[in-house]
C-alpha cells in the first residue's frame, strides 16, 4: 500500500499593510502570477464577502478596532494560512482527496483555532497544478478579567543598598489583544498546530503529517521558474556568435523561433535538468531530517534506560503503563482547560451583550418618557431649554412621527429657526418670562440678608431629560 501524500499547511504573518496588498494582489491576482492558468482564473470563488485587496485591508482593519489591549512594536496585523497538497492527491488527478470538501474542514478547523468573526477572507484557487485554500485570520485574542502578582517599587531602600520591591496582586480588565504569538509564536505551537491540523483534517481525506522535525526548505515558485531560466530561451548575442550570416532571420527572430522550438518538445526535459540541484538539496534535507530523528530517538532511549535499568519485562510494561495513563490525564486536563476557558469567553461575551442590552433599554425608557413631555410641553418651555436639550429634542421631532403635532406647535410659534435654533422673537420671550419670574421672588428688607440668585426660566425640560 503506497503511503498516503502529505497535507500542506503553511503560515505566513502579515506585518505590514504593503505585505497585505503584496498578499491579497496575489491571491486576487492583480498581480502577476506565471504560474496561475488566466483562462481558467474565473474557476476560483471567495467564501467570504471580501473579493478583492482592497476590501481585504478594510475587513482587517475592521477587526483591528476592536483591539483594546496595547499592541506591540510591530504587531502581525494579519496571518495568511495556505492549506493544499500535492496535485496528485486530489481526485482530478486521480487521488483521493476531494478538494472542496477538505478545504470546507480546514477552514472550519482554522475558524475554531481563531472564532469564524476573525476570518476575514477565504479563496479558493483552481487556475494552478493543484488547488490551494488561502485564509486571512486577524490573530485577535479575547482575555478575560484576572489577577495577576507584579513585582513593584515600594520605595526606599533595603540594608544592602537596593530599591525595595514588593508583590501586589493586580487586577487586569477583560481585554482585546492583537497576538499571532499566542497561536504560533514558537516552534512548538506551530508543530502542534501541523500535528491538530493532521489528525483533525488531513487524515479524515486521506492525506498524512508532514515529517517532524523536517529540515526541508520550501522552493518557491519564484526560485523554480529562476531555476528554469536561461536553460530555455536563447538571445540575439549568443546566435551572432555562431554565424548569423548563415540564415536570411535576424538574431532576433532566430531567438525567438528556437526558443519556442525548446519550449514546446523538450520543457519537460530541460526542467529535470534544470532543477536537478533542487532535487539533491531536497535529498540532503531528508537525510538530515532522518539523522535528526535518529538522534532524539537515541536521547529518548538513553534517558528511559536511567528509568528501567535493573526492572523486569512486568516491571518495565507496569513503567510504560503508568506514563500511557499520566499521558492521557494531561490531555484530559488540557483539554477541560481548553474548555473552561471557551466557556469563560461565552460568558463574558454573553455578559458583554447583557450589558449592552441594558444600555439600549436605559436609553429607549429616557426616549419614552421624553416624548410624553415633548407632546405636551408649550413653546415656551420649550424655549427656555439649554442649546444642547432643545437642539436633541427638535433632531427627534423631525425624526418620530408620534412628534408631528408636538413639531408643528414649535414651529408656528414663531420661537424658533428651521434648525430649532431660537429665533428673535423666541429670546424675547424667554427674557420676558426670565424677568417675570424674578418679579415674583420674595424681597429681603434686611440689607445684610442673603442675596438670592435669580433662577433661569424654570423650564419643564431640563437637562436630565
Amino acid at each position: 500500500m503506497s503511503p498516503r501524500p502529505p497535507a500542506i499547511l503553511r503560515m505566513t504573518k502579515l506585518k505590514t499593510w504593503s505585505a497585505v496588498a503584496t498578499s491579497g494582489g496575489h491571491t486576487w491576482r492583480t498581480l502577476p502570477v506565471p504560474h496561475a492558468d488566466p483562462e481558467r482564473q474565473h474557476l476560483n470563488e471567495d467564501w467570504r464577502e471580501v473579493k478583492g485587496p482592497d476590501e481585504l485591508r478594510n475587513a482587517i482593519e475592521q477587526r483591528l478596532a476592536l483591539v483594546t489591549a496595547t499592541a506591540a512594536k510591530n504587531p502581525v496585523l494579519c496571518v495568511e494560512y495556505l492549506i493544499t497538497a500535492r496535485a496528485g492527491a486530489f481526485k482530478e488527478h486521480g487521488g483521493e482527496t476531494d478538494a472542496p470538501a477538505y478545504f470546507r474542514a480546514a477552514l472550519a478547523f482554522l475558524e475554531s483555532r481563531h472564532g469564524a468573526a476573525n476570518i476575514v477572507a477565504v479563496n479558493v484557487q483552481n487556475d494552478e497544478a493543484a488547488p490551494h485554500l488561502v485564509v486571512y485570520a486577524v490573530p485577535l485574542v479575547e482575555r478575560p478579567a484576572r489577577t495577576v502578582r507584579k513585582s513593584v517599587f515600594a520605595g526606599g531602600r533595603d540594608e544592602s543598598g537596593q530599591l525595595k520591591r514588593v508583590t501586589k496582586s493586580i487586577v487586569q480588565p477583560a481585554e482585546v489583544a492583537l497576538s499571532a504569538d499566542h497561536y504560533n509564536g514558537t516552534p512548538a505551537k506551530l508543530a502542534a498546530l501541523q500535528t491538530a491540523f493532521a489528525e483533525q483534517v488531513a487524515a479524515k481525506h486521506g492525506l498524512a503529517r508532514g515529517l517532524e522535525l523536517s529540515a526541508a526548505s520550501h522552493t518557491t515558485n519564484k526560485q523554480h521558474h529562476e531555476a528554469l531560466a536561461g536553460h530555455i530561451g536563447l538571445t540575439p548575442e549568443e546566435l551572432a556568435r555562431k554565424g548569423r550570416l548563415l540564415s536570411k532571420e535576424s538574431p532576433e527572430e532566430q531567438a525567438a523561433r528556437l526558443s519556442d522550438l525548446i519550449r514546446d518538445h523538450y520543457a519537460p526535459t530541460v526542467a529535470r535538468a534544470a532543477t536537478a540541484g533542487h532535487d539533491r538539496r531536497r535529498a540532503a534535507e531528508m537525510e538530515e531530517t532522518a539523522r535528526r530523528h535518529e538522534e532524539r530517538y537515541k536521547a529518548v532511549v538513553t534517558e528511559l534506560a536511567a528509568f528501567t535499568e535493573g526492572l523486569s519485562a512486568a516491571q518495565q510494561a507496569e513503567v510504560r503503563q503508568a506514563a500511557s495513563q499520566l499521558r492521557r490525564e494531561n490531555e484530559e486536563r488540557k483539554r477541560r482547560e481548553a474548555e473552561q476557558a471557551r466557556q469563560q469567553r461565552e460568558e463574558v461575551e454573553r455578559e458583554r451583550k447583557r450589558e449592552a442590552q441594558r444600555e439600549r433599554e436605559r436609553l429607549e425608557h429616557r426616549e419614552r418618557a421624553l416624548v410624553e413631555r415633548l407632546k405636551v410641553a408649550t413653546p415656551l418651555a420649550f424655549a427656555g431649554a439649554d442649546v444642547a436639550t432643545r437642539r436633541k429634542c427638535w433632531q427627534l421631532m423631525l425624526g418620530r412621527d408620534d412628534l408631528f403635532e408636538a413639531l408643528q406647535r414649535m414651529d408656528t410659534s414663531g420661537f424658533f429657526d428651521n434648525a430649532g435654533y431660537l429665533s428673535d422673537a423666541g429670546r424675547r420671550a424667554v427674557l420676558s418670562a426670565t424677568d417675570s419670574a424674578a418679579n415674583k421672588l420674595p424681597r429681603h428688607s434686611d440689607p445684610k440678608a442673603p442675596a438670592v440668585h435669580r433662577p433661569l426660566y424654570n423650564v419643564p425640560l431640563g437637562p436630565g431629560m
